[in-house]
């Protein structure tokens, strides 16, 4: 742990210079790890690397969070604090997505051990991990617009109103023995007019210069990091001497896997936001 932590203050200085030497030499980061006589110094930096990143994408998401889903003020502690744990929930997935990348690897014939491997996507993590961030943190460029802050804000405090209505009046109401939900026609329309009140206020937000400049911009650096993560795969699985076909089938399975563990991450989640809400439905 020590040795470690001496690596996080070393690489401090030097870190842009890092970021930028991975991201622009993707090539050199593969070859770095698989052909190194001490795989375990250059994992120990790579894992100082991305808790250095994982530092920076923290601050970044607290300081300039995305403009996402408008369920609370941006400014409030538990707003904060969401966007921080945002951050360390990226970061598990990320993690999450090296596990079965080198699953997928491993099924294609790749050769050498984990310890390799986990070295190379430390690395990458800690790039991927900023660049999202720093992609997420464009769309505060739509704010600057006033039109938009102040129907955002205006968004963030009608879904701060209707957030209750749909727990305890609709999701609350659910049938414990049928599953059906009672039918409520007053909330019902309740329910919609102030929905088709909030569609306003979003269009109005969304269809405005900077908004569309700040998508945009997002949209370009996540499709840069797609491109870049492709890539960095693709030579990582040439780097063991893989036939084409092979490095098509570390592919399509990296895909599967991918498919798969999403949809049980995202009903793991469901499920636990459904039982606290249910936990307290009055």
């Amino acid at each position: 742990m020590s040795s470690i932590l001496d690596n996080v203050l070393k690489e401090l200085p030097a870190y842009l210079g890092s970021f930028t030497q991975l991201l622009t030499q993707p090539k050199q980061l593969v070859r770095d790890h698989l052909q190194t006589d001490d795989a375990k110094t250059r994992l120990e930096q790579s894992i100082a690397f991305l808790l250095l990143s994982f530092t920076i994408a923290v601050v970044l998401a607290v300081v300039f969070p995305e403009m996402t889903n408008p369920v609370q003020l941006a400014s409030d502690e538990a707003g904060m604090a969401a966007h921080a744990l945002a951050a360390v929930r990226l970061l598990f997935e990320l993690l999450g997505l090296s596990a079965l990348a080198y699953l997928a690897a491993k099924v294609a014939g790749v050769q050498s051990g984990f310890q390799r491997f986990f070295g190379v996507m430390c690395a990458a993590c800690g790039v991927m991990l900023v660049i999202q961030v720093l992609a997420a943190s464009l769309t505060n460029i739509s704010l600057a617009d006033p039109v938009t802050a102040k129907s955002w804000i205006a968004l963030e405090k009608g879904m701060a109103d209707l957030k209750p209505l749909l727990e305890q009046g609709v999701l609350c109401a659910t049938n414990a023995q049928t599953g059906d939900v009672s039918p409520n026609a007053q909330l019902g329309t309740q329910l919609q007019s102030q929905l088709a009140a909030l569609q306003a206020i979003y269009l109005q937000a969304t269809d405005r210069p900077l908004f569309k400049l700040a998508a945009g911009l997002q949209l370009l650096a996540l499709l840069i990091l797609l491109i870049w993560s492709g890539r960095l795969w693709a030579l990582y699985l040439q780097g063991h001497a893989l036939s084409t076909g092979k490095v098509v089938l570390a592919t399509v399975l990296l895909v599967v896997f991918t498919g798969a563990g999403t949809l049980v991450y995202e009903l793991v989640n469901a499920g636990r936001t459904m039982m606290d809400l249910y936990r307290h439905c009055g």
